[in-house]
């Protein structure tokens, strides 16, 4: 399994506030040439050949200019192209995780320490393990990130490699390849997936009304467990999406910092290293 991993930041014009979302997506290996092909064919129909080998972004697919034209009746043909895209992720059973950041300290997204894997990246870990243990037992995920540059990617390496070997999670999490990957997102379509699929996340927490539609869409995609937790008294499934906000008191990072990983009849644990 491929799971690609972008990232996106936004901000709430009205209130001020900052999201940060790291979302990831996850492609069996064996159907990466044709959903790469698929999308290729897909912006030539909608954006014609000379779009062809167009990065596709969040920010300019989804911009504000492109909602204004469909107002005016005309159509967006790069609205209508997320609306396909996401349709195709639908069609091959893609799966979408996502930490959607409201943490000031950890909105840069970028594991500063390396000797301490920071919780957007942990979430993220921690449901795409319990997603392979759940719908792909013997498979291994294998993690692309984009390229952010080489210092960048050093400290996300440097952290993510020290968390998998070092870390009593880390290691029980292993259906994951313990070495992370670095991907030109100009090149790659599941890196493009994945910066839309996190900038329409984004828009949803800093209240862009105009990506409701596609937000939907987007929820519909979303790991789902068949492991149950208690939430206020109810029981509710584990899901693909983290709400991250400043450090909860007794959350499950504290709560769970010392087991270690169960299989799917248990909830998953968290863990620093």
């Amino acid at each position: 399994m491929l799971v690609f991993i972008d990232e996106s930041w936004q901000e709430d014009q009205k209130r001020g506030e900052r999201v940060g979302v790291l979302s990831a997506v996850m492609i069996p290996s064996a159907l990466f040439n044709h959903f790469s092909q698929t999308v290729y064919q897909t912006k030539v129909s909608h954006l014609g050949h000379k779009a062809a080998s167009l990065e596709l972004k969040g920010r300019g697919v989804l911009g504000s200019y492109q909602f204004k034209l469909e107002s005016s009746g005309v159509r967006s043909s790069q609205l209508a192209l997320v609306r396909e895209l996401l349709g195709l992720m639908g069609t091959l059973e893609v799966q979408v995780f996502a930490s959607v950041v409201f943490s000031k300290q950890e909105l840069a997204l970028a594991c500063t320490d390396a000797n301490h894997l920071e919780r957007p990246f942990f979430f993220l870990f921690e449901r795409i393990a319990l997603c392979m243990r759940e719908r792909h037992p013997g498979l291994i995920a294998k993690v692309v990130f984009d390229d952010r540059g080489y210092e960048t990617n050093q400290r996300i390496s440097a952290a993510v490699s020290n968390f998998f070997h070092k870390s009593q999670a880390g290691q029980s999490f292993d259906t994951i390849l313990k070495v992370p990957f670095f991907a030109i997102s100009k090149e790659n379509a599941g890196i493009q997936m994945a910066d839309i699929v996190a900038y329409i996340l984004g828009g949803k927490f800093t209240n862009n009304l105009r990506l409701s539609e596609f937000f939907l869409m987007t929820k519909k995609l979303e790991f789902k467990s068949q492991l149950m937790r208690d939430v206020e008294g109810r029981k509710l499934p584990w899901l693909g999406f983290k709400f991250i906000k400043e450090k909860e008191a007794g959350g499950l990072l504290a709560q769970r910092a010392t087991k270690p990983m169960r299989r799917p009849e248990s909830p998953p644990p968290t863990s620093t290293l």
